[in-house]
């Protein structure tokens, strides 16, 4: 398991993800995430979103392909 995980969420989530002060970015390719958060936080985020009706998942990071995990990045938190 990564300390570092990626959380997918529904387009329509993305302003109660904000007003958990989560930064979420968007592209057509990987749909809303928010990325690099830490994995203990990702499970918080995860919970209070269901609690609005969201069905948002934890997507793994993958040291090898993702760039920003490698380059020390800071975290979108």
């Amino acid at each position: 398991m990564a300390d570092i995980v990626d959380i997918a969420i529904p387009a329509n989530a993305q302003a109660a993800a904000e007003a958990l002060g989560l930064v979420v970015s968007r592209s057509v390719t990987d749909g809303a995430r928010v990325r690099r958060i830490a994995r203990d936080e990702a499970e918080i985020a995860i919970a209070c979103l269901r609690d609005y009706g969201f069905a948002p998942r934890i997507v793994e990071v993958d040291m090898k392909k993702d760039p920003l995990a490698r380059s020390g990045a800071p975290q979108a938190v």
